[in-house]
């Protein structure tokens, strides 16, 4: 125990030490005891771990570090560590909880009472580049004028991709706005993220109010159902709010 480093899995409001189990990342063979470390009404969620040990984003390390940010948020708001963070001791985060009260402080202000909720929505359809075409007399025009010769040349072939993804873009800004917009009333704030593949329309967090997750949902469902049938929704959470938390406590993670 006096060679135990902390293991820090998220920040809490709370007057009272809690303990969780032994549901932690691994410790001396067993898993770690959760449990919290105080100052005044904050609290690290933390588990003994060994100080300076090697620690990888391997699978059995993932799984009890979400694991415990999911047991966690069962009976409270949790602002979410990323994986891999430890301290020296008990004391080095009590240092840490007085050091960073403000901002600690803002940010469960900013996320009490809240969950994230994620919502990607996808054109569900073979071809996307077809797709745009169907929906754009512009661009099926450019194709056939461009494929409708001997296949044309490179050049008109790069402009009419370029033309194919501004339009995409286009089609998804727009459609991402709309979506935005009818969801709004059910929800505190909303952060899109970058598309990862051409079919992605939207991909979206929200912090949604606990007890306004079942409205929120039945609300995706209604637009959804309103939604032409090659869209595809994608609902998914609770989860903690990893989104909407912007925290530099300043420990270095200890990923090797």
């Amino acid at each position: 125990m006096a060679n135990a480093g902390r293991y820090l899995y998220g920040l809490i409001r709370t007057t009272e030490v809690v303990d969780y189990g032994a549901i932690g990342l691994a410790y001396e063979g067993s898993p770690g005891r959760v449990r919290t470390v105080l100052v005044d009404t904050m609290g690290a969620v933390v588990s003994d771990f060994a100080s300076g040990g090697r620690l990888l984003p391997l699978r059995r390390n993932l799984e009890p570090h979400n694991q415990v940010i999911r047991e966690v948020m069962k009976g409270t708001t949790v602002i979410p560590m990323t994986f891999g963070h430890v301290a020296r001791s008990d004391e080095a985060i009590r240092k840490l909880l007085r050091l960073h009260r403000e901002a600690i402080g803002a940010q469960l202000d900013r996320v009490t009472g809240a969950v994230e909720m994620g919502l990607k929505v996808k054109w569900d359809v073979e071809n996307i580049f077809d797709h745009a075409v169907k929906i754009d007399p512009e661009l099926a025009a450019r194709r056939d004028q461009v494929f409708g010769r001997t296949g044309g040349g490179q050049n008109e072939k790069m402009e009419l991709g370029k033309l194919f993804e501004e339009r995409l873009n286009l089609e998804r800004e727009e459609q991402t706005e709309r979506l935005l917009e009818l969801l709004r009333p059910s929800v505190r704030e909303a952060k899109v993220n970058v598309p990862k593949n051409e079919k992605m329309v939207m991909d979206a967090a929200f912090l949604v109010d606990r007890d306004g997750q079942k409205a929120f949902e039945a609300r995706v469902v209604e637009i959804a159902g309103d939604f032409p049938d090659e869209f595809l929704f994608d609902l998914s959470g609770p989860w903690a709010p990893f989104h909407f938390v912007d925290l530099d406590l300043g420990l270095d993670a200890e990923n090797g």
